[in-house]
C-alpha cells in the first residue's frame, strides 16, 4: 500500500515549525505522525505532497493508494472510515478534507463523525504528547521484550520501561506511574538523571548528568538535554545541554540553548498567552495557561537567554544579550532584547554546514534551496529592513 501525506491550506498555521517540512514530518509522541500511519494501516511506501520549494526535498507520488491529511493523527474511528472508503472517495469534516482514495469520483464527500485528533497549532504539539507517547509505545512495543534495566537505576510505576538494544541507563531514577519510559537505540540517560513518564528518548538522545525530565517530553534523535525540561517536544538533533527551564516547548532541528537559558511558560497573572501565528500575522489567543518557546530549525540561543511565556522563534535565529527579547523574532534574526539585524543567508548556512555533519548529515542542496526560500520570503516580517531600504 502507497499512502501520500498532504498538507492543506491551513499548514501556515504550523509555522515556524512547518515552514521546513511537511506537516506529516512533526513529530508528536515518539514516531513522526506519517510514521504512525504507516503502522496503523501497514503500508510500505510514504510520500508527500507539499508545497513546492519543499517538494524535491520530501517527493511526491502520483500513483499512491490513499491521500491522507499530514495534520491529522490517527484515531481507531478515522482508521476504520478510511479504509472503509471506495475508490474515488473522499472523507470530509467540516469542509476540511482528511482523506481519500485514489480512482475515479464517486460523488459526494462522505462525513466523518468521529473524534478528530489534529495539529493545527505549533503548541497542539506539547498539549497532545502525552497520549501519543502512550500510544506510540504500545505499537512499538507490542510483542517485544526491552533490554534489562541495570541495578544501579531505581525504578517503579505500573507503566513499563522499555530499553533498546545499545541504550544505557545507569544511577537514574526513573517514574513511571503516570506512563511509560521508552529509552531508544543507543540512546543515553546519565547518572543522577531523574525522568518521569510518559516520556520518550528517541534513538541516539541523550541527558545529560542530573537532568530533571518531567512526563510528556520528547526528545527526537540525536538530541540532547540536561537541565530541568518539563512537557516539551524536541523534533530532532537539538540541543539544550545545560543547566535552565524549558517547559511546554516545541524545538525544531538543529536548535541550541546556551548554558542557562530560561523559558517562562506561565504568565505572572496566570492570563491565557497569546502566540503568534504566521497564516494571521497577529498575536492569537491560544487558549492556554501554559505556553513556552516555540523555535524552528536550525535557530540558537547564547548562554543566559532568557523567553517570555509563549515566544515564537522562527528558522535561523541567532538570539543573545540580556533583557527579554520580543515575543515573535522573525526567520533569519540576529540579536536580542536591544535589538535585531537580519542574520545574512551565507552565515547561517555557513553554521548549518558546520553543525549538520557532527551528526551525520550534510547540508545539501536540498536544505540550501529550502533555507534560501525561506531568507526572501520571510523578509517582509523583519520591520527593520523595510526602515533601512
Amino acid at each position: 500500500m502507497r499512502v501520500e501525506f498532504f498538507d492543506d491550506d491551513r499548514i501556515l498555521d504550523l509555522a515556524p515549525l512547518s515552514s521546513t517540512r511537511p506537516a506529516a514530518e512533526l513529530r508528536v509522541g515518539i514516531w513522526r505522525i506519517w510514521e504512525k500511519w504507516m503502522h496503523a494501516l501497514q503500508a510500505q511506501e510514504a510520500s508527500f505532497f507539499t508545497r513546492d520549494y519543499l517538494q524535491h526535498r520530501f517527493p511526491a507520488n502520483a500513483h499512491a493508494d490513499f491521500r491522507i491529511n499530514g495534520r491529522v493523527l490517527p484515531t481507531s474511528d478515522l482508521l476504520l472510515a478510511i479504509q472503509d472508503l471506495r475508490p474515488g472517495q473522499t472523507l470530509v469534516q467540516n469542509e476540511q478534507i482528511l482523506a481519500s482514495r485514489s480512482g475515479e469520483n464517486q460523488g459526494s464527500p462522505i462525513s466523518f463523525q468521529g473524534e478528530l485528533r489534529q495539529i493545527q497549532r505549533p503548541y497542539d504539539i506539547f498539549i497532545l504528547n502525552g497520549i501519543e507517547i502512550k500510544r506510540d509505545f504500545e505499537a512499538i512495543t507490542q510483542g517485544r521484550n526491552s533490554q534489562a534495566l541495570p541495578s544501579s537505576n531505581s525504578h517503579w510505576g505500573q507503566y513499563p520501561v522499555f530499553i533498546e538494544e545499545g541504550a544505557q541507563v545507569q544511577g537514574c531514577s526513573l517514574n513511571s506511574s503516570e506512563g511509560p519510559i521508552y529509552i531508544g537505540k543507543h540512546a543515553e540517560i546519565m547518572e543522577g538523571s531523574l525522568v518521569r513518564g510518559p516520556f520518550a528518548l528517541c534513538d541516539h538522545a541523550k541527558l545529560k548528568m542530573g537532568t530533571k525530565a518531567y512526563n510528556n517530553s520528547t526528545l527526537g534523535p540525536y538530541s540532547v538535554a540536561g537541565g530541568e525540561i518539563s512537557n516539551v517536544v524536541f523534533q530532532a538533533y537539538s540541543n539544550k545541554g545545560h543547566d535552565g527551564f524549558l517547559g511546554n516547548a516545541v524545538l525544531g532541528e538543529w536548535c541550541n540553548l546556551g548554558a542557562d537559558t530560561n523559558a517562562s511558560n506561565l504568565k505572572n497573572n496566570y492570563d491565557e498567552v497569546k502566540v503568534w501565528n504566521y497564516r494571521s500575522s497577529r498575536f492569537e489567543k491560544s487558549g492556554q495557561q501554559f505556553v513556552g518557546l516555540i523555535m524552528g530549525d536550525h535557530s540558537k540561543a547564547g548562554i543566559n537567554t532568557m523567553f517570555n511565556t509563549g515566544t515564537v522563534v522562527g528558522v535561523a535565529c541567532n538570539v543573545f544579550g540580556s533583557g527579554f527579547p520580543r515575543q515573535f523574532i522573525p526567520d533569519f534574526s540576529w540579536g536580542g532584547s536591544s535589538g535585531f539585524v537580519t542574520h545574512k543567508l551565507d552565515a547561517a548556512l555557513k553554521t548549518a554546514q558546520l553543525v549538520m555533519p557532527r551528526r551525520g548529515r550534510v547540508c545539501d542542496e536540498h536544505e540550501t534551496h529550502m533555507l534560501d526560500f525561506i531568507y526572501q520570503w520571510s523578509s517582509p516580517l523583519r520591520s527593520w529592513e523595510k526602515e533601512n531600504a
